[in-house]
């Protein structure tokens, strides 16, 4: 069997900064593991509906944000994408099956691919792609995602579509905390990707601490409908 060139990404999760390595499996005694899961209740309690030794971790596009795992068999792999809404390496590196999104969401999906990088809490969900805001143009003729700046994704499970974070749509979301938006739409370079990150943190933590705010749990299907 030939042998396969194994990557994984390990992203520190700061607010500053995403860092990302890779390395091939030369020391025989390292064995990493990636977990799956079939549904929310899975993934908020950290537990897996199945797990995989060793596969292959390949970036696509050029960028750390977008992933694919695979196996030698590929209709294995496109089950996996299918099967399960996401997938874990370690305590803190999650993704976020992009065909799962497609599925269940409208807004902002046609062009994510892969597995995408997640982050998320008991009450919000998001998402980071490079190789989702490229363009039709990009897209058609074969443009990578090196050099395109990533872009959060919001998961509105109330609404039920995703939500790629701009300017205006940040506008949108921060109506909720009429303070924030406010002080957002105030600032000079509101505009500026580094000021919509600062705001979109800003808001995430807002929902986390909202006690008005609903739960995830209370917005997806229960684990019994998953089964039915």
């Amino acid at each position: 069997m030939r042998n396969w060139l194994r990557y994984i990404m390990c992203l520190a999760i700061m607010t500053t900064a995403l860092q990302a390595w890779s390395r091939t499996w030369s020391v025989p005694e390292v064995r990493d593991t990636v977990f799956f899961y079939k549904t929310w209740q899975q993934i908020l309690d950290n537990s897996p509906e199945g797990m995989l030794i060793e596969p292959d971790v390949f970036v696509l596009s050029d960028t750390p944000y977008d992933l694919a795992i695979l196996t030698p068999d590929e209709d294995f792999n496109r089950a996996l994408l299918k099967d399960y809404i996401a997938a874990s390496q370690g305590d803190s590196i999650w993704v976020i099956s992009s065909e799962y999104l497609k599925a269940n969401f409208g807004g902002d999906v046609k062009y994510l691919n892969g597995f995408l990088l997640m982050y998320f809490n008991d009450k919000v969900a998001y998402f980071i792609s490079a190789y989702g805001s490229l363009s039709v143009t990009d897209i058609l003729f074969g443009a990578s995602a090196m050099g395109y700046e990533p872009k959060f994704y919001y998961i509105d499970f109330l609404q039920k579509k995703v939500i790629k974070i701009n300017h205006s749509a940040l506008s949108g979301l921060l109506e909720d905390y009429h303070d924030l938006q406010m002080r957002y739409e105030g600032m000079k370079d509101y505009k500026k990707s580094y000021v919509i990150e600062d705001f979109f943190y800003r808001y995430i933590d807002r929902v986390a601490a909202d006690p008005m705010r609903p739960y995830i749990l209370d917005l997806v299907p229960s684990v019994n409908d998953n089964n039915d």
